[in-house]
């Protein structure tokens, strides 16, 4: 089956947010840059015949290359299952400039794909073993400017809003958009009795697990739940302490607006910083309140307030547990040894995951064995036939050789059969002949070589990836070497996840997946 064309669309919310160009934002729509790209493939007769997958990332920043449908379509790619990546222009493939320039230098030649930027007029195959041109790294680099004052236009916008007093990100619990403004909140009375509710078992003198533990019982939805938003992991949706103390604490609650309390530091910044609370823009009766703001203070009073100790910062590679029925992390708790348990227990009566509990040594002293396994697994299973790899790369890079000699050479052949027919020394018919045989030849060399080529390259990889494997067997073998006083040292370093089904039921995920492939269980 002949590899598949991919077709990448793309279009980010700002894209159609901060522009007021109409016809700009047609022309980069989804359907724009498909109709353009379907056209120019049909249009094209080495492609048009193969077939298309698409994949689109509709809301998603170009400045972000962790988009669901674009790692697909890499992960495809990596599978050799793509041969060809169009889009209508490089900003919908990615507006970083580091990036998008190591892709089309590096990483896509390294996969012998072809990539085809339409209205750049960008077509790799006619940069073959070249970089990409001035002209398309300047505007790649254009795109990656225009990316960064986009970012700072947005920021701009949304800093007006929020000095109107106008909410910009997500919308309370308890409260909704307003159908005339978007940016405006009302209240949504089915939840914001359950915000009446909590804030007068609190008053009660409930404490906040309690509560969560009663909404749990009563199959009360979450905020979450109640939003429809889904979350990163498969996790069954409770009510849990924190939830209830942040509603607690929230003061929007009491009509007053709340904005600017988290800030993006820089462009791509994955984790914003808290914003001291004298930086807050702060909008008292900016919507209806839920809660009086006597009632939030007697509620915020009847909450236990523990003394603030600065907490030191340590790490803890062994927080890889996860409950296999909730889908939580476990907690750890301490007493002559430590504990693992599920805190859904807590706030689910008659919860499975309340028979967990793991005693941490015991479970190194298993995790232990089954990485000690695995590494004897691998150091029995290192491929052994290195040099015959090697020497048939070799005698491949010879043959290779040797066809370019003999295609450099059919030229001259050509021009000897000539200036025989030229002098009388052989027939017309003879030099039509022999000129014809030449280029049957010219073309048997050449597919023998394209052959030979990608054979080499299927060789080069293979002892590329040997190399890999080499070097993680080397480094399994080391700590093996070392079990008494090093692996159970490096022993999390080794695992992404072990999720807890019983207490005499675990499945583990490995972080080296490449070499580990399997997920073990163990009963």
């Amino acid at each position: 089956m002949p590899k598949a064309v991919a077709i990448y669309l793309r279009l980010s919310q700002e894209d159609v947010d901060v522009r007021r160009n109409a016809a700009k934002d047609e022309s980069n729509s989804i359907s724009a840059q498909r109709n353009l790209i379907t056209r120019h493939l049909d249009q094209n007769p080495e492609l048009a015949e193969l077939p298309r997958l698409e994949f689109c990332d509709d809301g998603f920043s170009g400045t972000n290359f962790e988009r669901p449908e674009f790692q697909r379509m890499i992960e495809l790619a990596k599978q050799g299952e793509i041969c060809c990546i169009v889009v209508k222009d490089l900003s919908r493939f990615g507006r970083d400039y580091l990036e998008v320039g190591d892709y089309l230098e590096h990483i896509f030649p390294f996969l012998g794909i072809r990539f085809k930027s339409i209205n750049d007029h960008y077509d790799s195959k006619n940069h073959d073993g070249k970089t990409i041109g001035m002209d398309v790294a300047f505007r790649n680099l254009v795109y990656d400017y225009y990316s960064k004052d986009l970012s700072s236009k947005v920021k701009t916008a949304m800093r007006s809003k929020q000095e109107k007093g106008e909410f910009i990100t997500c919308f309370t619990y308890g409260y909704k958009p307003s159908p005339e403004n978007k940016h405006k909140m009302i209240i949504d009375e089915p939840a914001a009795e359950i915000v009446r509710e909590i804030f007068d078992a609190v008053i009660a003198g409930k404490t906040t697990s309690e509560i969560a533990a009663d909404l749990n019982t009563r199959g009360v939805p979450t905020p979450q739940a109640h939003k429809g938003v889904k979350r990163r992991f498969e996790t069954i949706p409770q009510w849990t302490h924190p939830r209830i103390v942040y509603m607690i604490r929230n003061i929007k609650y009491t009509g007053v607006m709340t904005n600017h309390t988290r800030e993006s530091r820089h462009i791509r910044d994955k984790n914003q910083r808290r914003v001291p609370v004298e930086e807050w823009i702060i909008h008292p009766d900016a919507h209806e309140a839920i809660i009086p703001r006597d009632k939030w203070e007697l509620a915020n009073e009847m909450l236990r307030n523990p003394k603030k100790v600065k907490k030191a910062v340590l790490e803890q590679p062994d927080r890889v547990y996860y409950c296999a029925h909730c889908g939580r992390k476990l907690r750890k708790t301490y007493g002559s040894d430590q504990y693992y348990s599920c805190v859904s227990s807590k706030y689910q009566q008659d919860s499975v995951c309340s028979d967990i509990r793991l005693k941490r040594s015991e479970m190194e002293d298993i995790l232990v064995e089954a990485l000690r396994a695995q590494i004897n697994f691998i150091k029995q299973n290192t491929p052994t036939e290195k040099k015959e790899k090697r020497s048939a790369s070799v005698e491949c890079y010879k043959a290779i050789t040797q066809i370019e000699k003999e295609i450099a050479q059919l030229p001259n052949k050509k021009l000897e059969r000539y200036e025989a027919y030229r002098s009388g020394e052989i027939s017309r018919e003879d030099f039509i002949k022999s000129k014809d045989a030449l280029s049957v030849k010219a073309d048997e060399l050449t597919a023998k070589k394209e052959q030979l080529e990608k054979e080499y390259q299927a060789l080069l990889k293979a002892k590329q990836q040997e190399a890999e494997t080499e070097s993680e067997v080397a480094q399994a073998e080391q700590v093996l070497a070392d079990f008494d006083a090093g692996l159970r040292e490096h022993l999390y370093e080794a695992i992404e996840r072990v999720i807890v089904t019983s207490n005499e039921q675990i499945e583990i995920e490995w972080v080296f997946a490449d070499i580990f492939t399997q997920k073990e269980e163990y009963c």
